[in-house]
């Protein structure tokens, strides 16, 4: 049996991930919530001890640079304090953007010296840490008008609204939330010794704005997925119906 903690538990990432590691049976899951304890205090010991595996999703994406930092460093720092003070030694899973390499971006900022106090750790005290780098996750659950241009699209489509189309012709690729948890699951499960890996999670879902808009205003139109011909209409539609079904 791996017991796991997740960070950010009540988040959407989070979220996802407790509800399909309590299904499996391999698998003991406790999640940690800024809902339900402040994480900028501390990260309460009872949380991180005998943990084999912490997912760490917490943080801010939209706020003041001083919440977004803070909402990645100081919850981190306190995570690895309690972690320290522990007898087992968890393996940690952080969920990192691929805008850490941004210098221009505050939240690619915060993210890369959390990658960096996570490699001193890792080093320092034998702890297995793996960096997962994710951009553009969509799913069902995620919050529109917020940092997901599918979410925003489907609710608009869902609700009649009109959708706003900035940069139409822009390429983006886009990862869905159910691909990216059983990425995480698959590093849970490894036994990685004491080492530090920083991996970019991709897909080749690729497509631009303005069709992802037409396709997703086309759903209005469709019964059922098997009239989809793709896995990546298939799940667009999935996360369609899931702000369908709240408009009603």
């Amino acid at each position: 049996m791996i017991k796991a903690g997740i960070t950010g538990a009540k988040g959407f990432i989070g979220l996802h991930i407790k509800q399909t590691l309590e299904e499996k049976d391999n698998f003991s899951v406790e999640g940690c919530d800024r809902n339900d304890y402040n994480l900028l205090t501390e990260i309460p010991q009872s949380f991180v001890d005998n943990k084999d595996v912490i997912i760490h999703t917490a943080g801010i994406n939209r706020g003041t640079d001083l919440e977004i930092i803070s909402g990645s460093i100081v919850v981190t720092y306190n995570l690895l304090t309690a972690i320290k003070k522990s007898e087992t030694n968890p393996k940690i899973i952080f969920l990192s953007s691929v805008h850490a390499d941004d210098k221009n971006s505050v939240y690619g900022q915060s993210k890369k010296l959390t990658e960096v106090m996570l490699k001193s750790f890792s080093e320092s005290e034998n702890i297995p840490v793996t960096v997962l780098r994710l951009a553009n996750v969509f799913g069902e659950g995620c919050k529109p008008f917020y940092n997901s241009v599918i979410a925003t699209f489907c609710y608009q489509t869902a609700h009649n609204e009109d959708l706003k189309i900035r940069g139409g012709d822009n390429k983006v690729k886009f990862l869905y939330i159910k691909d990216v948890v059983k990425k995480i699951i698959n590093h849970a499960e490894k036994k990685d010794g004491s080492q530090f890996i920083i991996e970019t999670v991709s897909s080749d879902d690729e497509i631009s704005i303005k069709n992802l808009a037409e396709t997703i205003k086309s759903f209005k139109e469709i019964k059922d997925e098997s009239e989809l011909d793709s896995d990546f209409k298939k799940k667009l539609y999935k996360t369609y119906l899931s702000y369908a079904k709240t408009s009603k």
